[in-house]
């Protein structure tokens, strides 16, 4: 994800760094929650109803949520200085659009997942009515 903003450099907490090494942990960690993500998707569609399953995506999708708001946190912490980096012309354009469109994903794939999750609990939450009806 970060391979294309290369070059940026930012402060934070009195550590200057690459914007792409700032986010290597949340960068791995995301990595790691998205494909296990997808094996429970792929156990889901075998057998939609495994509740077991249903519970570990719901807890994968929450850390998803928690890792990509934390990666838009650091991005929104940068814009500031990536834009006076900018402004000065220590920062190519192509750069700049390049965080500008990381941070537009970022945002994209953070509602994405709110999305997916509520998802999810809407039809939790249908299943368990329909169990209710049952009994």
């Amino acid at each position: 994800m970060a391979g294309n903003i290369r070059g940026i450099t930012i402060d934070i907490g009195g550590n200057t760094q690459g914007l792409d090494k700032a986010l290597q942990g949340v960068n791995k960690q995301t990595k790691s929650l998205q494909s296990e993500l997808k094996a429970v998707e792929r156990g889901l569609k075998l057998d939609p109803g495994n509740v077991e399953l249903v519970r570990q995506k719901q807890e994968l999708l929450t850390a998803s949520i928690s890792t990509t708001s934390e990666r838009l946190q650091v991005l929104k912490g940068a814009q500031a200085q990536v834009q006076a980096q900018f402004d000065s012309g220590d920062l190519g354009v192509e750069e700049y659009r390049a965080f500008q469109r990381e941070l537009e994903t970022t945002q994209g794939n953070l509602n994405r997942l709110q999305g997916a999750l509520g998802g999810l609990d809407a039809d939790q939450s249908r299943l368990g009515q329909s169990t209710r009806a049952l009994g």
